[in-house]
């Protein structure tokens, strides 16, 4: 069976309308657009500077207030300080962590709005600008960064941070969700006042466990 090709169209004057673009013309001409429009997305995101690429959502209260985040909800149950912190693993082998300065342990309960959440790295923002990762003297297993954060009922664990006794007034506990691969801009993140002013943080400081016990993992 034999292809028929249509005539072109003529104009008035007699002379041949420019044919219509080929398949293969059609798809280089979609395939360029696409690029491009990649292209423009990628110059956008370089455009942006590493504060707005990391930005986040944030919720914010205080000691036993429920702070809801888009994804998940937080609450710091209680705050203590020690000079040492204590935990045992499933082999039975207890484990001790001392710091030159205090260890912060806030209890922590949350619980996901829509689907499990696994937490980032808790961070400790200080009144003068500070930031503080949690300590990695106490294995995650022991902290709220191990358990999946279930829809419908509330984990708690710990978030425990080593910092200098002075760094306590002002300070907040910060929770995000755990980050993809593809860094995520604008995740959604709790920040927590822990309610230390100047006399708290004092007195806080005087009366400091020599030793926090962890709760035991089975």
């Amino acid at each position: 069976m034999s292809t028929v090709t249509p005539a072109r169209p003529e104009t008035a004057s007699g002379r041949r309308a420019p044919a219509a673009p080929g398949r293969w013309r059609r798809a280089g001409v979609l395939a360029a657009g696409a690029a491009l429009a990649v292209a423009a997305v990628g110059l956008q995101t370089i455009g942006l500077d590493r504060e707005a690429r990391t930005a986040h959502l944030t919720w914010t209260g205080g000691v036993g207030d429920q702070v809801s985040a888009s994804r998940f909800s937080a609450r710091v149950k209680a705050v203590h300080v020690a000079k040492a912190v204590e935990s045992t693993g499933l082999d039975g082998k207890v484990e001790q962590a001392t710091t030159s300065g205090v260890f912060v342990i806030a209890e922590v309960e949350a619980t996901a709005n829509r689907e499990p959440q696994k937490f980032g790295t808790p961070a400790l923002l200080t009144g003068d600008g500070r930031r503080y990762a949690a300590t990695d003297k106490v294995d995650a297993s022991h902290t709220i960064t191990n358990p999946f954060i279930q829809v419908g009922w509330w984990s708690g664990s710990v978030a425990v941070f080593e910092v200098p006794a002075a760094a306590l007034p002002g300070s907040r506990l910060v929770l995000a969700p755990r980050n993809g691969f593809i860094g995520e801009a604008l995740l959604p993140e709790v920040e927590i006042d822990l309610g230390f002013d100047e006399a708290t943080a004092g007195r806080l400081i005087s009366n400091a466990k020599d030793v926090y016990q962890l709760a035991s993992k089975k």
